[in-house]
Order: C-alpha cells, then structure tokens, then sequence
C-alpha cells in the first residue's frame, strides 16, 4: 500500500509504494478527484508522522500540494491539466526508475504545473517492488 510521510519541522514530504500502486495513483490524478487510502506507518523515523489519505481534487491553476489541517490527508489540487502533467512524471518514474532512484516534485519559478508554495514531493519505490503492472 502506499504511503505518505510528513516531516512536520522542514515540511518535507515523502511518497513511496511500489510500481504498480505508483501507476494506480497516476491514473486517479488523471481522473482529477478521489481519495487514496495509505498504509500507517507506525515508526515514520526520521519523518515526524505517516499520513492517512492522499486527496486529489481540481481547482484552479496550478498544483499545490499540502498536508492537510488534519494531518492526515496529502492534498493535491489544481487544474485538470496540470494534473495530468504530474500524472505523466509519476507513471513515467514508476515504469523506467531503477529501485534507489526518486522523483523530486519541487516548485521552481516558472514551473510547469506546480504553483509558487505548493509543497516539495519525494516519489520513491518500494524495496519491495520489483515489478509494474
């Protein structure tokens, strides 16, 4: 199952699963709504906690991605198009990575679909994952 860990102090952000859960949050992105359920991670060490859900919804503009005020939900919204943009370098990464390799999701001006505070994204696979579907 997939998961999100949350460092409360830097706001860092690490999502991992294998190749094929990567694939299937891909495809919720590209449906632009839905809520994925994440594995709990008892010892989120050197994180600060283990998130709940990842939360996907279209809004305007570009993507911000946040934690939730909750701190249970990752939250991803934005327009349908740059959705899809994130969708492509999720799947991409989930097809083609080697197993130590991750995808950082990290605003820079001019960004192609992140908005200006969206918070930073690591995408990592899984030890266990060896195979996409």
């Amino acid at each position: 199952m997939l998961k999100v860990l949350c460092g409360d102090s830097a706001g860092e952000l690490e999502l991992s699963g294998t190749r094929s859960e990567l694939l299937a949050l891909s495809r919720k992105l590209r449906s632009g709504e839905g809520e994925t359920l994440l594995s709990k991670v008892s010892n989120p060490f050197p994180y600060s906690r283990s998130l709940s859900r990842i939360a996907v919804c279209q809004a305007s503009g570009k993507i911000m991605i946040s934690s939730s005020g909750d701190g249970e939900s990752l939250d991803v919204e934005g327009k349908l198009e740059s959705l899809h943009l994130l969708a492509d370098n999720i799947e991409g990464f989930a097809l083609e990575a080697d197993q130590d390799d991750h995808l950082h999701v990290d605003y820079f001006p001019e960004h192609d679909y992140l908005a200006e505070g969206s918070g930073s994204l690591v995408v990592a696979i899984d030890s266990d994952a060896t195979q996409a579907s």
